[in-house]
């Protein structure tokens, strides 16, 4: 009974939440303002050693081990992505063991609710009136003559926003990763390009899928600029931009992006993307780390930051300022505040092991 209950108020919340929300962009950077930043800190893979750390733009004050702090346990997983819902919950994306938990992003007290049926390396997720969407990796694979795996049959699970219930799966391709809503339509990034599919029901039907012919690597996470255009990252070859209104390409960009993650951001007023690239030395090492400045405007880039290894990028809708971190997957991470017109460093903070997101809210 008392399960039930806490699926019926999660109910209650998602109804009255959502329906303030924004209809056409579902991004989860830009649903609030309080000026926090929820930081996602990955943890050593398979260790559980995952946190989350608060930064407040305000004080430029980090508390970090939020969760553990708050609920007196830790995260036990990988954290690998997370997600500010529009009703302003935060949505923690784990594998090792795989499951979704849901905490209030400035206390960091979890709401009691999870998801765990249906996942099989979860990736990232998306939510909206009626549906939560999650890329899952799932677990058959190939191995690839590089010695990288394929993950062939990966797939997005939909869940009913009423009752967390399991709605199905959906065959998206190899390599599911990113994933966003926009005007009736789900973009998912995939090995194959970018899946386009018509929300149908509590289904999905295949409406398109993209990549340029110059492309070689698959891609993997979406966002969309201020005059409606979406943009999809191919690591190892750059951006691609698609009217969503034809589904056709209009135009790619060279730009350096991440092998690892391949994650970018854009700005509130969707004018610039940022994008960031570690390079390696022939033992793993990391050399060199640099953030790139996207004009969406003209189609073109330039270099902001530099440092040693980075792990994933983030725009303040309500400064502008740009995080990122040195991070390190065996001691804690350097959170690494920018300016955006100069790269300046405008603050520091110690962070958690393996700092890869930031949540603005």
């Amino acid at each position: 009974m008392k399960k039930k209950c806490i699926k019926w108020l999660f109910a209650a919340l998602a109804v009255i939440f959502l329906n303030v929300s924004c209809s056409k962009d579902d991004n989860p950077e830009f649903i609030g303002n309080k000026g926090k930043v929820l930081v996602i800190n990955q943890g050593n893979y398979t260790e559980q050693s995952a946190s989350i750390s608060l930064y407040d733009e305000t004080t430029n004050q980090i508390t970090n081990r939020l969760y553990e702090s708050a609920n007196g346990v830790s995260i036990g997983a990988t954290l690998n992505s997370g997600y500010i819902t529009p009703y302003g919950d935060a949505a923690l994306i784990c594998n090792y063991p795989d499951k979704i938990l849901f905490i209030n992003p400035e206390t960091g007290v979890d709401k009691g609710y999870s998801i765990t049926d249906g996942l099989v390396s979860p990736r990232n997720m998306v939510m909206s009136d009626s549906y939560i969407y999650v890329t899952n990796w799932g677990s058959d694979h190939i191995v690839l003559p590089s010695g990288s795996w394929e993950f062939d049959k990966s797939y997005i699970s939909v869940y009913s926003i009423s009752t967390l219930a399991l709605q199905g799966n959906i065959d998206a391709g190899s390599d599911a990763e990113g994933i966003i809503l926009y005007d009736g339509r789900l973009y998912v990034a995939v090995k194959q390009g970018l899946k386009i599919f018509d929300i149908v029901g509590n289904t999905l039907r295949l409406a398109a899928t993209l990549k340029p012919t110059t492309f070689v690597n698959g891609a993997r996470h979406v966002v969309v600029d201020g005059m409606n255009k979406i943009w999809v990252s191919f690591p190892g070859d750059g951006l691609m931009r698609i009217n969503p209104s034809s589904l056709e390409i209009m135009s790619t960009l060279d730009v350096p992006v991440d092998a690892m993650d391949g994650y970018i951001a854009i700005d509130k007023d969707g004018d610039y993307i940022y994008t960031y690239c570690t390079t390696f030395d022939s033992n793993y090492i990391p050399v060199e780390a640099n953030i790139y400045k996207v004009n969406v405007k003209n189609n073109s880039y330039s270099k902001l930051f530099t440092g040693t290894y980075f792990y994933g990028v983030g725009v303040s809708p309500v400064t502008g300022n740009i995080f990122t971190s040195e991070v390190s997957f065996t001691s804690n991470s350097v959170l690494k505040v920018v300016a955006p017109s100069d790269g300046s460093i405008r603050n520091s903070a110690t962070a958690g092991i393996g700092t890869c997101r930031y949540l603005f809210f």
